[in-house]
């Protein structure tokens, strides 16, 4: 089992040095569905397995200079405000309709994702002081909506960068990886009194293996063109929609 286990971390470690989402969402799943843990003993663990593999991943864009430092710090920034913002509003609205706008977000950014023709290969575009409010705003709903249902990352910053910001894909995805990290190590410090719930054993492995597919994902992305790279994220978040609608519904 610990083999197998493994595998499927490998193979989110691949998707998420890739494509910058995924890491998060599929973490918990295998978790649940594979390990047979508790919603918040997945989610801990996860949490500790993806910051680990998110640094690790985010090396090789970092030293090709495909992170956008200051828009990632904040997106992160306006993200954790409105975590916190969504976990005091939390009570208020129907978790059921926040999953649902969650859904349809997911497969109107896929479908844009998978229609919308790539920057050409030589455009570097980065975000501008015009495009402050856009980010701003994106990393204020992430936020709000990761308070409210615990879900965000990369299925909503890449496409923000892509669509809105007309970030090309590299770019998006290393900058996408240095978000991830800083919600996830914000999230791991809300959770400090329950880290003794995590299997440490399970972790490292999940970890370790998530890594080694990182960096194997970040050197195949480097050699895809931009339009391979967009479908495959608009396929990923497709399959991120289903999945998360079919554990709503029969949860």
């Amino acid at each position: 089992m610990l083999w197998l286990i493994a595998a499927l971390g490998t193979c989110i470690g691949i998707a998420a040095g890739l494509l910058g989402a995924g890491a998060s969402i599929f973490t918990v799943l295998l978790f649940i569905h594979v390990v047979g843990l508790d919603l918040t003993t997945a989610v801990i663990t996860s949490l500790a397995v993806v910051a680990v593999m998110c640094v690790v991943g985010l090396i090789p864009y970092a030293r090709a200079g495909a992170v956008m430092w200051k828009a990632g710090v904040g997106f992160s920034l306006a993200s954790m405000t409105g975590a916190y913002l969504g976990g005091r509003i939390s009570g208020l609205i129907p978790t059921k309709a926040l999953m649902a706008i969650f859904v349809l977000a997911m497969i109107a950014a896929a479908a844009a994702m998978l229609l919308k023709r790539p920057l050409p290969a030589n455009v570097e575009t980065r975000p501008s002081r015009q495009h402050v409010p856009a980010v701003a705003v994106g990393g204020l709903l992430l936020g709000t909506l990761t308070g409210t249902v615990g879900l965000g990352g990369g299925f909503a910053v890449v496409p923000l960068l892509v669509i809105l910001v007309h970030t090309p894909m590299r770019l998006a995805v290393g900058t996408s990886l240095l978000v991830i990290e800083m919600n996830t190590l914000a999230g791991l410090a809300g959770h400090l009194p329950h880290l003794a719930a995590i299997d440490w054993r399970l972790a490292s492995c999940v970890a370790i293996a998530a890594s080694v597919g990182s960096l194997a994902g970040a050197k195949v992305g480097k050699r895809m063109n931009a339009g391979t790279l967009r479908r495959a994220f608009g396929i990923l978040m497709l399959v991120g929609a289903i999945a998360q609608l079919a554990s709503s519904l029969l949860g």
